[in-house]
């Protein structure tokens, strides 16, 4: 009998095939693809809160796992009349149970969206929509939602959720998605593509999370999300949330709390980094800002808000290298951002600094471009800065206390204290929209006790002046296009007055000899002579970017020496008139004679030059000979 039983064996795998063939054969029959197209539908409906068409029918597939493909689908807010849908998918694709399908009941293990856009209003406003679109759907989703809002309302700040059910959810797969949406802050429409990723909520009490790519602004983002309590926070409620963001032109990293019901808030901790701060403002298009520094930015803060309002409190920050503590807060109203807040450095470069709020030059060539004021209207700021050490250009400066303020049009940098040129400086420079395309510029310049040495280095004087300490006073105004042509506009006063110091280099008693006699001569021919002054003077009207000299006078101990005339402030040139006046001493008396009685002024001996040249290439000649 041996032969019997491998023929037996034989026999039953014959009619498990042919079962098993014929399970195969029948399935498509035992299964309804209408009862699984409205099945889906009304999932896909259970799940959004939203309603559902289809206009194909469903594909079913059997391998490598039974599947369903339902295509051309639009997904609506049942509430809103007209409009763009809230999304359109190519196909929508799931993974079902056979056996649920075969007891007539349809249980998705995944699902993935092929190609869908999304359109929406505001991502957080939308996100509550969903919520509350959820909460007025009908199935288990729908019950879970209304019974987590009930324990939201009865205890907002503690709801007891050990009540409400739990429901599973499972997983969803987006390719290609698109998400069309408005920015709160301009209402400017916005679109995210290539959106490819996988959101995972396998119980509606547990954590939901996604983790993909997108495509924003031409940079790839990879995104990774959660929300430890996702139920909670679609209900109305307060969920921990975590997110991670990483692009070549920023990474994010925020973990804390949120809520996105009608109050709205978020608190918890931020980071922020940026190889390039004006490469994350131009990627991001908050503020167009064409002069914005290109260094590196890193930002460590507690953040706290709303949808229109954000704190960063005990922040660090790093911008090129210059570390920073302080506040700051972000206001959205109007459309407008407001920046308000106090930052304390250790060492600052005002320039770098400046020019993230306003487009400074940085190099001659672009010193002819036409200066982009367009930020003066979109971009509302009050900035306090403090700093030990600074450097504006070429200057350095200690003991800062500096606001960058720009509002209604107008933008004022000021420094309202420091300590500059061994004296201490006051500085402001305001630029104004006067409407029309027409800017105007104003600087002032104030100093106290300022070494003369440092404000002639500044001015490209070299350092033949030294010792004198003093004041100064600069105002100039005016209209403004390009900064290469903002001294040829100005108009305004300069005024400076310095105590005992001394001119190295210029032998002033050979300078008046040939004065009397040669033709004309530099000022910078080599000396070691050089010329000491008790007390220097000038005062100036500026019109045009020219200096028309009222007072211009040098005091030393032997007389008084005089200017008068034009000073170009853009070309540098000089058209000057100078008079030494010396004081004739009086003879003296023959012995046994009366001393003559002193006349009502003394004598003067006048030498009359002219000044030409450059302020830092000066030569002279002479214009009338000496007269007693």
């Amino acid at each position: 009998m041996s032969w019997y039983r491998p023929r037996n064996l034989l026999a039953t795998v014959v009619v498990m095939a042919l079962v098993a063939g014929g399970v195969l054969v029948a399935l498509p029959y035992l299964v309804s693809t209408e009862l699984i197209r409205a099945r889906l539908i009304q999932e896909i409906s259970n799940w959004t809160g939203y309603s559902v068409e289809s206009r194909q029918s469903p594909q079913i597939a059997f391998f490598p796992v039974f599947s369903a493909s339902l295509g051309d689908i639009t997904i609506r807010n049942p509430w809103q009349r007209g409009g763009a849908a809230f999304m359109e998918a190519e196909r929508i694709e799931v993974d079902l149970s056979l056996l649920s399908a075969l007891m007539g009941n349809i249980e998705f293990t995944e699902t993935k969206i092929v190609r869908p856009r999304f359109v929406i209003d505001e991502p957080i406003k939308s996100l509550s929509e969903i919520g509350e679109a959820l909460a007025k759907s009908d199935g288990r989703i729908g019950d879970v939602v209304r019974e987590a809002r009930s324990a939201v309302e009865a205890n907002p700040s503690k709801p007891d959720m050990s009540t409400v059910s739990s429901q599973p959810f499972g997983r969803v797969r987006l390719e290609d998605a698109r998400v069309t949406f408005k920015r709160p802050i301009n209402g400017v429409e916005e679109e995210i593509s290539s959106i490819s990723g996988v959101f995972d909520w396998p119980q509606t009490s547990g954590v939901a999370s996604f983790r993909g790519t997108a495509i924003w602004h031409d940079e790839e983002t990879e995104i990774d999300s959660s929300a430890t309590k996702a139920l909670l926070l679609l209900a109305g409620g307060t969920s921990p949330l975590q997110m991670n963001l990483s692009s070549t032109p920023l990474t994010l990293s925020f973990n804390g709390s949120a809520n996105i019901s009608k109050d709205q808030f978020f608190e918890g901790t931020l980071s922020l980094t940026s190889p390039s701060l004006r490469r994350t403002l131009e990627w991001s298009r908050m503020v167009s800002i064409p002069g914005a520094p290109v260094g590196s930015f890193a930002l460590d803060a507690s953040v706290s808000g709303s949808a229109s309002r954000m704190k960063l409190d005990g922040l660090t920050a790093t911008l090129n290298d210059n570390p920073a503590k302080g506040v700051i807060e972000v206001v959205l109203d109007d459309g407008t951002p407001s920046v308000t807040g106090t930052l304390a450095f250790e060492t600052l470069d005002l320039r770098s600094v400046f020019s993230g709020f306003m487009p400074l030059p940085d190099s001659p060539e672009n010193s002819n471009a036409v200066i982009d004021t367009a930020f003066l209207k979109k971009l509302n700021l009050d900035l306090r800065l403090s700093t030990q050490k600074a450097t504006l250009g070429s200057v350095n400066l200690a003991k800062v206390a500096a606001t960058a303020q720009i509002r209604n049009g107008r933008a004022i940098f000021d420094i309202g204290e420091a300590s500059a040129f061994d004296g201490s400086v006051a500085a402001s420079f305001q630029l104004a929209d006067e409407g029309d395309g027409a800017t105007l510029g104003e600087l002032r310049l104030n100093g106290t006790d300022v070494n003369s040495a440092s404000i002639a280095s500044l001015l490209s004087l070299g350092d033949r002046f030294e010792l004198g300490k003093g004041t100064i006073s600069l105002v100039l105004k005016g209209p403004i296009s390009r900064w290469s042509s903002a001294l040829a506009n100005a108009k305004g006063t300069l005024s400076m007055r310095f105590g005992a110091g001394q001119i190295r280099s210029l032998d002033f008693n050979s300078l008046l000899g040939k004065a009397k006699t040669d033709r004309f001569f530099s000022l910078n021919e080599q000396t070691n002579a050089w010329l000491a002054f008790d007390r220097l003077e000038i005062k100036a009207n500026i019109m045009d970017g020219v200096a028309a000299i009222d007072t211009a006078q040098i005091q030393n101990k032997s007389g008084t020496l005089n200017f008068a005339g034009i000073v170009t402030l853009a070309g540098k040139s000089l058209a000057l008139t100078g008079d030494y006046a010396a004081p004739i001493p009086a003879p003296k008396a023959a012995e046994g004679t009366e001393q003559p009685t002193p006349a009502a002024e003394p004598a003067v001996n006048h030498t009359r030059f002219f000044i030409g040249g450059s302020w830092d290439n000066p030569f002279i000649s002479p214009i009338i000979s000496p007269q007693n």
